[in-house]
C-alpha cells in the first residue's frame, strides 16, 4: 500500500489492482477484448517481463501487441537520468508498458493509476515481480493525491484524452486541469513529464492519417469536430505552460514518435548531429501504408536549415517545473539513439495498404473485362447484321465467282 492507496481508502483486489470499495467507473479506453485477452495470456506466460524481455519481444506480431511490449517503448524514459528520481506518479499508465521500467529502478516508488479496469489489470500482471510498484484503477478527477508527494509527474500519450474524460466545456480547459493537478502533487522542484503527439508534425503535414481519429490532416485543421481528443502544437504548448504557472520548461523530440522513439533530440541541440541521428528514421502511419523513403530525410534537413525543425516534430517530450537546473539535470544528452529490434510481422499497416491495392487492381480487371465483353458483343451483333445484309451476300457471290477470298 501507497501514501496515494491509503489515502483513498483503496482496496487491493485479487488482481493486484487497487481500487475504490464500490469501484470506478471505467474508461472503456481500450485496444479491443481480443487484443487484451492475447495480451492477457501472453503476461501470464512470461518468465521474463522486464522492460527488455526478448521473450516478450517475440510474441509481438502486430501493433497492439508491439505498443505495449515492445522494450522500445521505454526508449522514451532510458533518453533521461532518474538517479535523483525516487517518488514518481504515472497517469494513465495503460498496460504497463513504461510502469515496468520504472519500477525496475529499485530506488524508486512508483505509483501508477489507470483509468480502465482491464488495461490497470494488465499493467499489474506486468508488474507483478516489483513490489516498488502500485497500480490503482481510477478516475483522476475522482482521486485526492497526496500533496507535494511526487519527484516526477508522468502522462504518457494521455493529455490529448483530457477533454473525454472532463465535464470542462473545452478541451484546453480540462488540460489546465490535469496540468494543476499535477503541480500539487509534485514536490515544489518537481518535475511533469508530457509526452504527446503535434498536430503540426512533418508526417501528418505529408498526408499520414491521424493517429487518434484515423484521418488526415484533421490535426492540421485544429480538431473542428473534436471529441475531446486533441493534440496541440509547440506554440500551444508554450500558451498552456503559461498559463498553468510552470516557470521553466525543457522540449524533447522523440523520432519517430514517442511511441516506439529511436532517437531522442534535446532542444538546441547540433543540427549536425541532428541530421545524422535523423537518417534511419522513418515516420510511421498506424492506419495505413506510408513510407516517403529518403524525402523524408531531406524534409527534415530543409526544416533544420531553415530553423523550423522543432515546430514540426512528429512528437514531443516536454519537461515542466519550477527549477530549470533540475530539468537539466534529468535531461543531460544532447541526443540519444538506441536501435530498432527487429519485428516480427509485416506492419499491419502496409498489408492492409497492400490488401486495398491488390481489390483496387481486381476492381479495375473486373471492369475491362466487362467492357471487353460488352464492345464483343456489340461486335458480334454488327457482324451477324452485315452478314444477313444485301450488299454482304452480293460480295460473297462475287467471292466466289472469282474465287477470291478478299476484294
Amino acid at each position: 500500500m501507497s501514501a496515494l492507496t491509503e489515502q483513498n481508502q483503496f482496496i487491493r483486489n485479487r488482481n493486484r489492482v487497487y481500487a475504490a470499495e464500490a469501484g470506478a467507473a471505467d474508461f472503456q479506453y481500450s485496444d479491443g477484448d481480443e487484443a487484451e485477452a492475447k495480451l492477457y495470456t501472453i503476461l501470464s506466460q512470461a518468465k521474463d517481463l522486464s522492460s527488455k524481455s526478448y521473450e516478450l519481444q517475440s510474441k509481438i506480431d502486430d501493433w497492439p501487441t508491439e505498443y505495449h511490449l515492445s522494450s522500445t517503448r521505454a526508449n522514451l524514459l532510458r533518453s533521461l537520468d532518474l538517479s535523483n528520481v525516487n517518488r514518481v506518479l504515472e497517469l494513465g499508465c495503460g498496460c504497463g508498458s513504461i510502469t515496468r521500467y520504472l519500477g525496475e529502478h529499485s530506488h524508486i516508488q512508483v505509483d501508477a493509476v489507470e483509468g480502465s479496469a482491464s488495461r490497470a489489470a494488465l499493467a499489474a500482471l506486468r508488474c507483478r515481480d516489483l513490489d516498488n510498484v502500485t497500480i490503482s484503477v481510477a478516475n483522476f478527477n475522482d482521486i485526492q493525491f497526496p500533496k507535494n508527494g511526487y519527484d516526477l509527474v508522468l502522462f504518457v500519450g494521455v493529455t490529448e484524452y483530457a477533454g473525454r474524460f472532463s465535464q470542462r466545456a473545452t478541451d484546453q480547459a480540462a488540460l489546465q486541469d490535469l496540468l494543476g493537478l499535477a503541480r500539487k502533487a509534485a514536490v515544489d522542484d518537481g518535475v511533469t513529464l508530457i509526452a504527446i503527439e503535434n498536430r503540426l508534425g512533418l508526417k501528418y503535414m505529408l498526408g499520414a492519417n491521424e493517429d487518434h481519429y484515423g484521418v488526415r490532416f484533421v490535426g492540421l485543421d485544429n480538431y473542428r469536430e473534436s471529441t475531446g481528443i486533441r493534440t496541440y502544437s509547440r506554440s500551444e504548448w508554450l500558451e498552456q505552460i503559461t498559463q498553468a504557472q510552470f516557470s521553466a520548461h525543457q522540449f524533447l523530440y522523440p523520432f519517430p514518435d514517442y511511441k516506439v522513439p529511436t532517437l531522442v533530440v534535446k532542444e538546441g541541440a547540433p543540427s549536425s548531429r541532428v541530421l545524422e541521428g535523423l537518417l534511419p528514421i522513418r515516420s510511421r502511419d498506424y492506419a495505413e501504408h506510408f513510407d516517403l523513403g529518403v524525402s523524408e530525410h531531406r524534409a527534415w534537413q530543409g526544416l533544420l536549415d531553415a530553423g523550423n525543425f522543432e515546430d514540426h516534430a512528429n512528437s514531443f517530450l516536454i519537461l515542466l517545473g519550477s527549477n530549470e537546473s533540475v530539468l537539466q539535470a534529468l535531461c543531460p544528452n544532447e541526443l540519444s539513439q538506441f536501435e530498432m529490434p527487429e519485428l516480427g510481422y509485416d506492419l499491419p499497416s502496409a498489408k492492409a495498404e497492400q490488401r486495398v491495392q491488390d481489390k483496387k487492381i481486381q476492381q479495375h480487371l473486373n471492369a475491362e473485362i466487362i467492357q471487353l465483353q460488352s464492345h464483343t458483343s456489340n461486335l458480334e451483333a454488327k457482324v451477324a447484321l452485315m452478314s444477313n445484309s444485301i450488299g454482304w451476300r452480293a460480295m460473297n457471290l462475287v467471292r466466289r465467282i472469282f474465287g477470291k477470298t478478299t476484294i
